[in-house]
């Protein structure tokens, strides 16, 4: 009946279900799929859906797309995923055509209205009726509502129940507004009268990765170059599987089908976090790493391992870390479900090793964890947009500095990389600065 859209936190590796970022949305779904179940008189599991890790793309895809009501979890990270402003586009696409379901948004963290993208009309309505319980839900978010329920289940102190009524309360508001849109819902995914299942669209795509990101409209960019060192399909190596890979570069898919190709991730996050991203061949760039001009903007290598088997690819990776410039970051990917990457995963991280051994060595935990291979698409997306972040503040103050020495009377500034965040859960080049947005620690 209704789709769940929330922008998904990566879980680190080696925790348990308990630990999970995403835990609170997961228990919020749940209890939510019970109170709709009750109040549509359907089963529980035809209630709603919700992508769990493990769920294929194309499983999500049909859930989305055979919908009835779409539910949003509104906060700046949603805002910032590209994933998530596809699922916006192709709800709105269908509700052009007649065929779109309702909408109804989750004031998940406090969000400002002025601030929300200009595609997004839709605010989350303040509950009625509820009292208390809608206050408090409107000033702080339904997660900090859970997240203090879920603090206080160890104690018996009476705030406990009025923290959990007040989650039921505005959970059950949530459920019977999503059942009465349900009922109005229009086009092919309208459950008929009496039958189970909404019927599930014959126009749904495989992959999303088409659609435009919503949400990709900020006011300001600053400029982010993207280099790919990844073999085409005539370039493989022997024995190499060619379905991730295609005649472009831009065609490579590390992470499968369902993602799509990694440039048109990285492009798309790249403008959601206030970026202008220009994908550029390593030789385009390959002076401001030998010092013989000032750099024109921070520059993010990407490297499929598979590519350092190829001469000229590993000597264009070792020029780029035998420089190391404040400016520059390195990221590669180790896709946890390519069975021959996994395979050859050791000897991989041996090629990466011997590439790569000042970003090994020198750069910081979080940079070294992303050039020994990042192995899924929600970990690679959260340190890309670390590290652009990260290099933009580095060039700066490398632009600064040098500016200074010129005599050009500008600030010293040190060369001193940007702190990465302890916990990072937590086009065209138009020069204009960067608003500063970043993504939250908490979907």
């Amino acid at each position: 009946m209704f789709f769940m859209s929330y922008a998904r936190v990566p879980a680190p590796r080696h925790r348990d279900a308990s630990q999970d970022p995403n835990r609170l949305v997961f228990q919020f779904f749940d209890e939510l799929c019970g109170k709709v179940a009750r109040h549509a008189r359907v089963p529980r599991e035809e209630a709603g859906f919700v992508e769990r890790p493990g769920t294929p793309g194309e499983k999500s895809i049909k859930a989305l797309y055979g919908s009835e009501v779409f539910v949003p979890l509104y906060s700046k990270r949603y805002f910032s995923n590209p994933q998530c402003g596809r699922q916006w586009t192709a709800v709105t696409q269908r509700a052009a055509q007649g065929a779109g379901p309702g909408i109804v948004p989750v004031l998940w963290t406090p969000h400002s209205p002025t601030s929300l993208p200009k595609k997004v009309k839709a605010y989350p309505e303040v509950p009625k009726g509820i009292g208390e319980a809608a206050e408090s839900y409107a000033s702080m978010g339904l997660l900090r509502l859970l997240d203090q329920m879920l603090d206080l289940t160890e104690g018996t102190d009476p705030e406990d129940e009025d923290v959990a009524a007040q989650v039921a309360q505005v959970t059950d508001w949530l459920a019977k507004r999503i059942v009465d849109q349900a009922a109005k819902a229009t086009g092919p995914s309208r459950r008929p009268s009496g039958s189970g299942r909404a019927t599930e669209p014959e126009t749904a795509p495989v992959t999303l990765a088409g659609l435009d990101d919503a949400f990709a409209d900020p006011p300001f960019a600053s400029p982010l170059h993207i280099t790919v060192l990844a073999p085409t399909e005539e370039q493989l190596p022997v024995g190499r599987d060619n379905t991730r890979y295609g005649p472009r570069v831009d065609d490579w898919r590390p992470y499968g089908q369902a993602v799509g190709p990694l440039v048109e991730q990285m492009e798309a996050l790249a403008r959601n976090l206030g970026f202008a991203p220009t994908v550029l061949p390593f030789h385009k760039t390959q002076t401001e790493l030998r010092g013989t001009e000032l750099p024109s903007a921070p520059w993010i290598l990407v490297v499929d391992p598979w590519a350092l088997e190829n001469p000229q690819m590993a000597g264009q990776a070792r020029e780029f870390d035998r420089a190391r410039r404040p400016w520059t970051a390195v990221l590669s990917t180790l896709a946890g479900d390519d069975l021959q990457t996994k395979e050859q995963s050791d000897r991989l991280r041996g090629l990466l090793t011997a590439n790569f051994p000042r970003f090994l060595t020198e750069g910081r935990a979080g940079e070294q964890e992303a050039v020994r291979g990042l192995a899924g698409a929600d970990v690679f997306t959260r340190w890309f947009g670390e590290l652009a972040e990260a290099t933009k503040i580095r060039f700066l103050r490398y632009i600064h500095s040098q500016l200074s020495r010129s005599g050009s009377g500008v600030r010293d500034v040190p060369e001193s990389g940007a702190d990465l965040s302890r916990r990072p859960d937590a086009g065209r080049d138009n020069g204009a600065s960067s608003d500063g947005r970043r993504v939250e620690g908490r979907p």
